[in-house]
């Protein structure tokens, strides 16, 4: 069987992107993780990295040997967990992954709230949208906000969040039409969020009507991004009608800048659900943050829905916007691109 320490510097060689960088982030010299990587491609009788005068290039079957590697690590540092879960004090390493902007508005005060309450616990968090193969790479928790969930054999924990409303800029209404029919939707230029890729690409707006009957619209945006600040600003702008939560276009709603499109249709009520593959095979320190995200989670969504934490959209002015679609020679003013601040509510 091979050294288990070789397989664990191999690892970390990759992961840093080569041997000066495992050795600084290590705290061991570059020439005992040289012959450590070289004992181990002798053991195995195969090359695992190409070695150049400036950098090692990983191979092929070297590539697969890591993905493998990199799961028999992960289970030997739960299996360390079997002991911190005997000394009932939730401890050691938690991976989740998460989608982009939920981390950044709502995820962040539970997740270092949660920190803070368990300080022997280290989380790595990971931001996708991909509904990615949790035990193939390694997770404890995935976090994914949809409607429902497809049947698997995951575990999930499931919590309501908010209802996505459709917008679009004053602007862009008057000079193509307000919809009052979904049909007519198609008419209209989107904007819209990155799709898993169970959907196949179809971006369908599901609609439900003041008589509860069902509704869908395919549309085609012009422009698909998963970062919600960039979509509140094209809808802003005109680029398209946009599906957004209410708390990112509170303000353009409130001074005109935006419209509520075919507010008698509602679209479905989105869920955030926690998955995992079982409550068995969780560690001490991965339940504790389940447990934790279901007793604070709620009070942060409401602060986000209820204005309490606010986010304010800082998108650039007329001049800047102009300024920006000059060639670079034109224009040698830096501007501040579209971010948003958060204000968390009053102690």
């Amino acid at each position: 069987m091979n050294d288990l320490n070789n397989i664990y510097y191999f690892a970390k060689i990759v992961e840093h992107g080569g041997l000066s960088a495992a050795s600084e982030a290590l705290g061991v010299a570059k020439s005992v993780l040289s012959q450590r990587l070289a004992k181990l491609e002798s053991e195995l009788g195969v090359c695992l990295m190409q070695r150049t005068t400036r950098r090692l290039q990983i191979t092929d079957v070297g590539l697969r040997y890591y993905e493998r590697c990199r799961a028999v690590l992960t289970e030997i540092d739960r299996a360390a967990c079997v002991i911190d879960d005997v000394r009932e004090t939730p401890r050691g390493k938690v991976r989740i992954t998460s989608p982009l902007n939920f981390a950044q508005v709502v995820l962040a005060p539970v997740l270092t709230g949660f920190m803070t309450a368990y300080p022997e616990v280290e989380v790595t968090l990971d931001i996708t949208n991909e509904d990615i193969d949790l035990i193939a790479a390694g997770y404890d928790l995935a976090l994914r906000i949809i409607p429902n969930m497809r049947p698997s054999n995951m575990v999930t924990r499931s919590f309501d969040l908010n209802q996505h409303m459709l917008v679009a800029s004053a602007d862009l209404l008057a000079r193509l039409g307000t919809p009052s029919v979904p049909d007519e939707l198609k008419s209209l230029p989107s904007v819209a969020g990155a799709l898993p890729a169970e959907r196949g690409g179809r971006h369908v707006w599901h609609l439900t009507g003041p008589d509860g009957g069902p509704h869908a619209v395919l549309h085609h945006p012009r422009l698909v991004t998963q970062d919600l600040c960039v979509l509140t600003e094209a809808a802003l702008v005109g680029c398209g009608v946009a599906e957004l939560p209410p708390s990112w276009c509170r303000d353009g709603l409130a001074d005109g800048r935006l419209v509520h499109v075919l507010p008698q249709w509602a679209l479905p009520l989105l869920k955030l659900h926690a998955v995992y593959p079982s409550r068995r095979g969780l560690t001490l320190a991965a339940r504790a943050f389940v447990d934790y995200l279901a007793g604070h989670l709620r009070p942060w969504i409401d602060n986000v829905l209820n204005g309490t934490l606010q986010l304010r959209m800082q998108p650039p002015n007329e001049g800047e916007r102009n300024a920006l679609t000059k060639p670079v020679a034109e224009s040698a003013t830096v501007f501040n691109l579209p971010t948003a601040s958060i204000t968390p509510p009053a102690p």
